[in-house]
């Protein structure tokens, strides 16, 4: 039986922990555990980017930006969605 180091953490594990790294929430070790992680593997390092850019696009979205005739187009797509 192989014995993970408890140091090295997994993709999943990096997965769970996203935001809160780039929400700056964990310890500065967890912080170095991820970034050493993430140097590593190029799958992760898109993940963490992907949220990283949708953090950042959500944050430039304002309320009432959409054009007022798109509402009720908007609206009848998401009953349809939960009618699903």
């Amino acid at each position: 039986m192989t014995v993970r180091d408890p140091a090295i953490l997994t993709c999943r594990e990096v997965v769970e922990l996203v935001t809160e790294f780039l929400s700056h929430g964990l310890s500065p070790d967890d912080c170095a555990r991820i970034e050493q992680h993430l140097f590593v593997c190029p799958p992760c390092t898109l993940h963490v980017g992907q949220v990283k850019a949708t953090i950042e696009l959500t944050g430039e979205l304002h309320r009432g930006t959409a054009p007022v005739a798109l509402d009720p187009v908007l609206a009848r797509l998401f009953r349809q969605w939960q009618q699903k």
